[in-house]
């Protein structure tokens, strides 16, 4: 579809962006900014839908929608909310200093109203509602079932997801970030040359032959605390994660846990995506998936080696995470790492 909106924008030539890529929804997908010192107008064009927003500033931080004009080829409510919601990431993401937005009655009524505040969507509250990045979308979490594993009394855990379960457009990159569970069959042959990577092997203890790395995967496939995650921008993979119920975990002992409480395990193996401006986009990534995914998790918590100078390193560029303490695990002396949902949305601005 080509968008009526398109050319009055390229014309612009103040404060001009574009970025380009492809939308699970909306499918080949264009968003153009353009950014004056009192306005700001946004257009997407995509398959089957055009859209444009005018937004004015009201002080410093605050961005409020004067405007909206759609066309779409259907009446498809999901393909709307899918542009709206795409343009309001772009807008925060590229405006760190962006607090809010004001929208007006029209957009409102495309909203769920546990989204706004009167009609202010803030920042916060905006990256905690689910609906454009986690393929589950939105849903109430399951009511609380107490069981008892071998070293802790805990919540009944949800099954494992399948597949792609987390996407989002990272407009500094421009490359699409997505993760997805582990197929063994299909990435068996990779997980073998990561871990068997003289980089990788040390950290990780996992040097083994092909038959010993798959059945550590489906014991990982079998443990209703833990899951495999391979990490890809633009679908090309760039590392191996294991996300982890912290309570029942070797982690839970060492602090004190909440119900809710999740965990990271993390490596790069694609040396391309070695790198801060990767790690921001990644590891901000697996954090927000980890408190979309129950919005009763209040803490992502990590363990690295307290030696892994890189990682720590990493770990200061996120405002959100703190090093609390080092203690020893049975295998290695560990830095726990925390990041508190009240400062992942209060901090973080992803990217």
């Amino acid at each position: 579809m080509t968008s009526q909106f398109m050319t009055t924008v390229v014309q612009h030539e103040s404060g001009f962006r574009a970025w380009h890529y492809n939308h699970h929804v909306m499918g080949s997908t264009s968003i153009l900014l353009d950014t004056g010192s009192a306005e700001l107008r946004a257009v997407l064009d995509a398959d089957q839908i055009s859209m444009v927003l005018e937004l004015h500033w009201d002080g410093s931080d605050l961005l409020n929608i004067r405007s909206w004009h759609v066309a779409t080829g259907e009446q498809d409510q999901r393909r709307v909310r899918s542009a709206l919601l795409s343009i309001l990431d772009i807008v925060f993401s590229t405006h760190q200093e962006l607090r809010a937005i004001i929208v007006n009655h029209e957009i409102d009524r495309l909203m769920d109203g546990a989204m706004l505040r009167g009609r202010i969507l803030t920042r916060q509250t905006f990256y905690q509602w689910p609906e454009l990045w986690l393929a589950a979308g939105v849903a109430y979490p399951r009511p609380v079932e107490w069981v008892m594993s071998e070293h802790a009394s805990h919540p009944l855990r949800p099954p494992q997801p399948d597949g792609e379960f987390y996407r989002r457009y990272v407009p500094t990159l421009n490359k699409v970030l997505s993760f997805k569970t582990v197929d063994v069959t299909r990435d068996l042959d990779r997980f073998h040359d990561w871990m068997n990577h003289p980089r990788i092997a040390p950290a990780w203890e996992l040097g083994l032959p092909k038959p010993e790395l798959e059945k550590y995967l489906l014991e990982r496939q079998s443990d209703p605390h833990i899951f495999s995650v391979f990490g890809y921008f633009d679908d090309e993979p760039f590392g191996y994660f294991e996300l982890y119920w912290t309570p029942e975990d070797r982690l839970g002992p060492y602090y004190q846990a909440q119900d809710f409480d999740r965990g990271i395990h993390l490596l790069v193996g694609n040396p391309a995506y070695l790198g801060a401006q990767y790690f921001a986009a990644w590891f901000t990534g697996l954090t927000h998936f980890l408190f979309l995914d129950d919005p009763r998790t209040m803490n992502v918590m990590g363990e690295p080696r307290a030696d892994n100078k890189s990682i720590l390193k990493h770990l200061q560029t996120v405002p959100s995470f703190q090093v609390v303490k080092e203690f020893d695990f049975p295998h290695k002396r560990a830095a726990l790492a925390e990041c508190t949902r009240a400062r992942f949305f209060d901090l973080v601005k992803l990217p």
